[in-house]
């Protein structure tokens, strides 16, 4: 980690007491820094207030809060800034009753250097054996209770595939292990609708105000005569897969687009 600070103060200390450590009580969003500046910084800050008001969070200073996230961006050429918002301290117990102020955690990491590479050649992406749970009252907030993510990640590791595609327990396709998908089949684009699973991710979201594609609830028989497919997120951008399942896949229709990503 190349800076962490909590509440306005650099440090990487947090009480044990804080229900995001105890309970996943919070949101979080990460981004990537190019030149000084936070890429989609007020899509972050629509994301987190949202998040809060979703999940019933006090708000913090929005003011502040994007008055330095600038102000630490512009110490980085490239480097990836997290954000987190918990509910503050508390007590044992789900209640929120006598909970604190909300706490705020800024952090920057260093870029992954291997995403410049993967835009550029494509990866290969399997498919997951975990099944992500059905939750419409969560589906779409980046909240902090991502244990599916860690156990799908675990799998990951023991695999020779660059990412996993990931169905719920509907079958229906949702996400990777960290990004959201999308493919082509007969000259149109689709994407997973994601009422009951997965995140709505930043980058998805500037996808979809630009490319038409479609928002379908789909199993993974729907992908058995895709001609393209990229995934996206907003630290890596747009990545297209290569191999999907061990078949090949034509990557020039994913590069033909990112000009208009960009």
């Amino acid at each position: 980690m190349l800076y962490c600070q909590v509440n306005g103060q650099q440090t990487n200390i947090l009480s044990v007491n804080d229900r995001g450590f105890a309970y996943g009580d919070g949101i979080f969003t990460t981004g990537k820094i190019t030149a000084g500046c936070l890429e989609l910084c007020d899509e972050h800050l629509s994301r987190l207030k949202f998040g809060c008001s979703k999940l019933q969070i006090t708000s913090p200073d929005w003011l502040k809060l994007g008055e330095d996230l600038r102000q630490i961006a512009v110490q980085y050429q490239t480097a990836v800034m997290k954000v987190i918002i918990t509910a503050g301290q508390g007590g044992r117990g789900y209640s929120r009753f006598g909970t604190g102020e909300p706490n705020v955690i800024i952090q920057v990491h260093a870029f992954p250097e291997h995403y410049a590479l993967w835009a550029r050649q494509g990866i290969t992406l399997g498919i997951c054996e975990q099944k992500l749970g059905l939750n419409p009252m969560l589906a779409g907030i980046k909240h902090l209770n991502r244990l599916e993510q860690v156990l799908i990640r675990q799998e990951l590791d023991l695999r020779s595939e660059d990412d996993v595609l990931v169905v719920n327990l509907r079958d229906e396709i949702v996400e990777t292990s960290c990004s959201n998908v999308f493919w082509q089949q007969d000259g149109r684009w689709f994407t997973p609708e994601l009422s009951d699973s997965g995140v709505r991710g930043l980058a998805r979201a500037g996808i979809l105000a630009k490319l038409a594609a479609v928002q379908v609830k789909a199993s993974l028989s729907a992908l058995d005569k895709i001609n393209a497919m990229f995934i996206c997120n907003a630290v890596m951008g747009v990545v297209p897969v290569r191999v999907f399942n061990h078949r090949e896949l034509d990557i020039s229709p994913v590069l033909a687009l990112e000009s208009d990503f960009s």
